[in-house]
């Protein structure tokens, strides 16, 4: 968590240079579901995410198990879950949290994705997942959809 939250978001005006970065936002109050659908909106496509893949701090699970959830992932989901196709609605309480310092978001051409990773890695910022949580696909009926 201290990581996490220590980690300034400056590498993104590096990644603003590359070709193929369509899109990029800062994880904030909205949570990474607020802003995937600010950007699926935008871009009239869907968000297909893969939940397995969505980064997590160790020891999440014990901590949403003793109700240690901010009240402001309920609010999220409340105003844009409308918009959201989710297989599990207990993924709420990561996916909506509110809590500041998310790292950054960011929507990479699948033929840009080498270069993606070399720039995370010259600038040390490996021990983030550098992998990606899913795909922009054309508009389905929800922005996005989570399996």
């Amino acid at each position: 968590a201290i990581q996490s939250m220590t980690t300034l978001n400056k590498i993104g005006a590096e990644l603003g240079k590359l070709n193929g970065v369509n899109a990029m936002t800062d994880v904030t109050g909205f949570g990474l579901m607020g802003h995937l659908i600010e950007m699926a909106e935008g871009s009239d496509l869907t968000a297909e995410i893969d939940f397995r893949n969505v980064p997590q701090m160790d020891g999440i699970d014990l901590y949403i198990e003793k109700g240690c959830i901010p009240g402001g992932s309920k609010r999220n989901w409340s105003s844009y879950g409308h918009k959201i196709k989710m297989a599990d609605e207990s993924w709420i309480n990561i996916l909506c949290d509110p809590q500041t310092s998310g790292g950054l978001l960011v929507a990479v051409s699948p033929d840009s994705v080498g270069d993606y990773i070399a720039l995370m890695k010259k600038q040390d910022m490996e021990t983030f997942t550098l992998k990606p949580i899913g795909v922009m696909t054309n508009k389905k009926e929800k922005f996005v959809e989570i399996i």
